[in-house]
C-alpha cells in the first residue's frame, strides 16, 4: 500500500500527529481463517499503515519516507495512539454491508451521499477559511433574498453546479456584462440592481436547470453565452450607478446597542492600505515599500505616506510592464505606463473596463485631485499639502488596478 499511496498515507500521517484519529471513522475486521485470534483489516487500512509507520518509522524501508515518517512524529501535537478500538465482523460476508454503504456512493441514499463543490465550499466559510468559490458565494448570497422561491430553492439546494458559476464569473467580460466588478477578492456591482438581477437570475436559473459547463468551459462559448441572453436578460450598460458597492448578503437583525458607534468612512481609516489587502510580492524593495505603506499611519506621516504611495504605484507598474513583456521608454511618465498597464490588462482580459475606471480617471484627468498630475506634486511641489481622506480615497480608486497587477506578477 505505501509504494502506491506514500503522499496519501503520508498526509495522513500528519493529519493524525496534528489532530489524532478522526473520531467518525472506524476500522473494520474480520477473523484471520488461518490464525486463530489474528484479524485482517477490512477497512481503514491506510489509518492502520499511518499509524504504524508513526508508531515506528524504521517499519518503511523507504530511507528517504523514513525520514519523513520520523519528522512528522517528531512534530506530533497529540500523542500517537497505540491501541485502538476495531469493530469485528464474523465474517467477510458480514463486513459486505458496511463496506458497501461506504463505498459504493449514493444507493438511492442508502449509502454515504459525498458533499457536492458547494456543500465543501460553504464548510470552508464556516471555518472562517476562504474557500475555493468563496467570491462566487458572495454573489449568490448577496441576490438570494431576490429570487423566487423555486429558484432560490434550486440555488441553495444539493446539485447546484457553484463551479460553474465560478467558471463564468472569473471571467472579466462576463462579470463585466452582469454588472460585477471584483475588488480585493469582494464582488461589487456598478449598475443598478434591477439591471444586474437580469442577467445573473438568468445565469443561475439556466446552471439551475442544468446547463452542461460545456456550454461555458471557455472565454469563447462564454461570450457566444452571455451574446444569447435576450433583451429582457441583458442588463443595460448605461445605467451605472455613481459609485460601486458591495455585494454582501443582507445584515441579519442584529441587537440594538445604544452604545454602538458608528462605522468610520472607508477613507478615515488609519492607514493607506485597507486591512485584509496582500499582496505576494517577490520584488524586495518593493516589498519593503508596501510594508512600510501598512505600517505609516495616514495622518501622523502624510507627506511620507504620499511620496511612498507614488513610488509603490510607479514601481509596481514597471515590474509588471517587465514581467509581461511590455514596451515601454525610460523618458515614458507615469501616466504612460499606466496606460500601457491598463491597455494590456484589458487585452488579456484580466480585467474589465469598470476595474480599470480608477486608473483611467488617474491617467485622462490631469485636474482631478486623484490625478497623476497630484501624484506628481506629492514629490515635486513643495506648497502641495495631501490630506488623509485624499490620499485613501486615491487608494481605493486604484486598488482594482493593483489586485489585477499583483495578481498577474
Amino acid at each position: 500500500m505505501l509504494e502506491h499511496l506514500s503522499d496519501e498515507i503520508r498526509n495522513l500521517a500528519a493529519d493524525i500527529a496534528e489532530h489524532g484519529l478522526s473520531p467518525i471513522d472506524g476500522v473494520l475486521v474480520v477473523p484471520d481463517p488461518d490464525t486463530k485470534g489474528d484479524y485482517i483489516v477490512w477497512e481503514g487500512n491506510r489509518r492502520i499503515t499511518a499509524l504504524k509507520l508513526l508508531d515506528n518509522p524504521e517499519r518503511c524501508e523507504d530511507p528517504k519516507l523514513r525520514r519523513k515518517f520520523a519528522a512528522i512524529r517528531g512534530k506530533a501535537k497529540v500523542d500517537i495512539p497505540r491501541k485502538i478500538e476495531c469493530t469485528v465482523a464474523d465474517s467477510i460476508e458480514e463486513a459486505d454491508w458496511p463496506i458497501e454503504l461506504r463505498h459504493q456512493g449514493y444507493q438511492e441514499g442508502v449509502g454515504t451521499i459525498p458533499w457536492d463543490a458547494m456543500q465543501k465550499s460553504r464548510h470552508l466559510q464556516r471555518l472562517g477559511k476562504k474557500g475555493r468559490y468563496a467570491f462566487t458565494h458572495l454573489v449568490v448570497d448577496s441576490v438570494l433574498e431576490k429570487l423566487d422561491d423555486n429558484l432560490r430553492t434550486k440555488v441553495t439546494g444539493k446539485g447546484f453546479k457553484i463551479s460553474t458559476l465560478d467558471r463564468l464569473l472569473k471571467n472579466p467580460e462576463v462579470r463585466e456584462f452582469l454588472g460585477i466588478a471584483s475588488a480585493d477578492g469582494v464582488p461589487r456591482r456598478f449598475l443598478h440592481e434591477t439591471e444586474m438581477l437580469k442577467g445573473l437570475t438568468k445565469v443561475l436559473r439556466d446552471i439551475a436547470d442544468g446547463m452542461p459547463v460545456r456550454d461555458v468551459y471557455d472565454a469563447k462559448k462564454q461570450k457566444e453565452y452571455i451574446s444569447s441572453f435576450p433583451p429582457e436578460n441583458t442588463p443595460n450598460q448605461q445605467r451605472e450607478v455613481k459609485d460601486s458597492r458591495p455585494m454582501v448578503p443582507p445584515a441579519k437583525p442584529a441587537q440594538v446597542s445604544t452604545k454602538a458607534r458608528a462605522l468610520k468612512p472607508s477613507h478615515q481609516r488609519k492607514h493607506i492600505v485597507p486591512s485584509g489587502v496582500q499582496y505576494s510580492i517577490k520584488d524586495k524593495r518593493l516589498r519593503a515599500v508596501f510594508r512600510e505603506l501598512q505600517d505609516l499611519e495616514i495622518n501622523r506621516h502624510r507627506n511620507a505616506v504620499s511620496v511612498l504611495f507614488r513610488v509603490f504605484v510607479e514601481l509596481s507598474i514597471e515590474l509588471y510592464l517587465e514581467h509581461n513583456s511590455v514596451e515601454y521608454h525610460d523618458g515614458d511618465n507615469l501616466s504612460k505606463k499606466a496606460e500601457k498597464a491598463a491597455a494590456h490588462m484589458e487585452q488579456q482580459k484580466w480585467a474589465s473596463k469598470h476595474e480599470l475606471k480608477g486608473i483611467k480617471t488617474a491617467i485622462s484627468s490631469p485636474h482631478n485631485s486623484l490625478s497623476f498630475n497630484t501624484f506628481h506634486a506629492y514629490v515635486h511641489n513643495r506648497h502641495f499639502h495631501p490630506s488623509g481622506p485624499d490620499l485613501a480615497t486615491a487608494w481605493d480608486n486604484i486598488q482594482p488596478f493593483l489586485d489585477a497587477l499583483y495578481a498577474h506578477l
